[in-house]
């Protein structure tokens, strides 16, 4: 059994050294960051690293010389002072040499003392250990944390007392410079006691000294002297006033114009012109015969006269005609005039129309596309409940099993995880890693496989550390020569305490299966191209792995 060397322990470096009150011995301390180890891993060489530590310095080199060795008076030429991961082993027994030693908690205030195994525990809940204030992120003991929020902390809410408005007491002077309902001065006028959301009506209605455009193209004028303005210079407003209603008059004739055709408009106008011709002639005819009339005897006058009655009245008749039709046309202007209005108004209703219309889809669209993430991720949920297992055992199918070793073998996915099972519905939440390539010290020769054991819903009600015997087999499908291996949890090891994060350590086989075996023509360990694993957790404890 061996821990897997990819997991990444909870915390980083060792612990510091005044931990132990009453000294140690200083095979406890790391001899890559000098304090008292944590998760002590032992190289070929014969040093001592925290787990954490010995990785960070492997990382940064490709052929690391151990330091310790070095200072020892060790060549470059000496391998076995060279560090390499897959050399590093867990040294459990400077584990349980440290687990019975005393210690005491280190945090300021606090009187806790007991012996090193239960120091992680104390430290993670210790009272008094430093933390970062979720509003202002400043240290502060875990005990006066309550105080803090509510009285010193520059990150704690309070109301705003003008507006009401709820904001972090650390930002009170820069809120006070904006907000809304705070009263303030008009700097223009003089003005106070302005509330500041209606200073802008203020000074774009009513301040006397703000000033204003003049639509001529003047300077901009105090609103207070504006009329008077307008009075000092009435020449030259009163001429931009005529070229405005120029403008507007061109543009009414443009309208009529594009609204009833131009030969229509000018035969009426000749026929008016004409029609007025004739009047004005006949009323000169009238007027020559009454002057005649009046230096002639009157014989035959009424004839005369009842003959020009008789052309005035078709006059008449014709005039009234006329007039009627020029009447008509210009009620059929006038209503042409208004139906353009109309559908102007008409055009813009359809625009805003149009445009809440697309809003609407864009908001239908954002909300359809929330739905088919929540529908795909229940799909995945569903799929995972279609195949979990509630007995302590797994049956583990692992498809396209040649393309999982080429990706492990170039190093892009090294592992592959199963599906979670159960030792019970209360019970031990579990799955597996297996690597294609393996890994630590059967990397590249054989297939290694691990048990993980995760943070479930009832982890409150169960014993730890877990303890079960844990089995692992690879299944010939032709029911001939399964490949087994199992082994039972070591109580002191991390990996098998409570989860505090969502998986612990993982533990189990790395030699599990020879890569030779695996591939080898005459084995049925994969057909298919697919692979069968089965994984097997005693029930050995009274509640069948449940709630105790």
């Amino acid at each position: 059994m061996a821990e897997s060397e990819t997991s990444v322990s909870i915390s980083s470096g060792g612990y510091p050294i005044e931990i132990f009150p009453g000294g140690f011995d200083e095979k406890f301390r790391c001899n890559s960051c000098t304090k008292i180890l944590r998760e002590p891993v032992q190289s070929f060489c014969g040093h001592r690293f925290c787990k954490s530590c010995i990785q960070e310095v492997i990382r940064h080199g490709e052929r690391v010389q151990c330091q310790s060795c070095i200072n020892e008076g060790a060549g470059d030429d000496d391998d076995y002072s060279i560090l390499k991961e897959e050399q590093m082993f867990p040294d459990n027994g400077v584990r349980r040499e440290m687990a019975s030693k005393g210690v005491k908690c280190i945090n300021t205030g606090c009187t806790w003392a007991d012996v090193f195994k239960n120091y992680d525990d104390h430290a993670r809940n210790c009272e008094y250990r430093p933390v970062a204030c979720s509003e202002c992120q400043t240290l502060v003991e875990k005990i006066n944390m309550e105080n803090h929020l509510k009285e010193s902390c520059l990150g704690r809410k309070i109301k705003c007392k003008t507006c009401n408005q709820e904001i972090a007491m650390k930002d009170e002077t820069q809120h006070n410079k904006v907000c809304p309902k705070a009263m303030v001065k008009c700097e223009a006028c003089g003005k106070k006691k302005i509330m500041r959301e209606k200073m802008g009506f203020h000074q774009e209605k009513e301040c006397a000294s703000q000033k204003i455009s003049c639509p001529v193209g003047c300077d901009p004028v105090e609103r207070g002297a504006f009329v008077g303005h307008l009075e000092k210079k009435a020449g030259m407003h009163i001429h931009w006033m005529m070229q405005q209603i120029e403008t507007l008059t061109h543009e009414v004739s443009n309208k009529i114009q594009a609204l009833t055709p131009m030969d229509t408009i000018e035969r009426m106008g000749q026929m008016i012109t004409v029609l007025q011709a004739k009047i004005q002639e006949q009323d000169n005819q009238i007027r020559g015969l009454m002057d005649r009339n009046a230096d002639q005897p009157r014989v035959n006058n009424n004839v005369d006269i009842q003959s020009l009655n008789n052309k005035t009245k078709a006059l008449d008749l014709k005039t009234g005609t006329f007039e009627g039709i020029v009447t008509t046309l210009h009620r059929e202007i006038e209503r042409c005039i208004t139906a353009l209005d109309t559908l102007e108004r008409h055009r813009g209703s359809e625009r805003e129309t149009n445009e809440e219309l697309k809003r609407k889809i864009q908001q239908a669209e954002r909300a359809i596309s929330l739905k088919d993430a929540t529908i795909s991720e229940l799909d995945s949920r569903l799929r995972q409940l279609e195949i979990v297992s509630y007995e302590g055992t797994l049956v583990w199918k692992i498809a396209e099993w040649s393309k999982h070793r080429r990706e492990a073998m170039a190093g892009r996915v090294t592992s592959l995880y199963s599906p979670h099972f159960y030792t019970g519905r209360t019970g031990y939440r579990l799955c597996a890693r297996l690597y294609p390539n393996g890994d630590g010290i059967g990397k590249k020769t054989h297939v290694s496989v691990f048990f993980v054991v995760a943070r479930g819903n009832y982890d409150a009600l169960l014993s730890w550390p877990f303890i079960q015997r844990v089995t692992f087999m690879l299944l010939d499908q032709n029911n001939r020569d399964h490949v087994v291996d199992s082994f039972r949890p070591d109580p002191a090891s991390s990996s098998f305490q409570r989860p505090t994060t969502e998986m612990n350590i993982a533990s189990g086989c790395p030699l599990f299966m020879p890569l030779k075996k695996l591939e080898d023509v005459g084995t049925s360990y994969v057909k298919d191209d697919t692979l069968f694993l089965k994984i097997v957790v005693d029930s050995e404890r009274p509640a069948g792995g449940g709630a105790v």
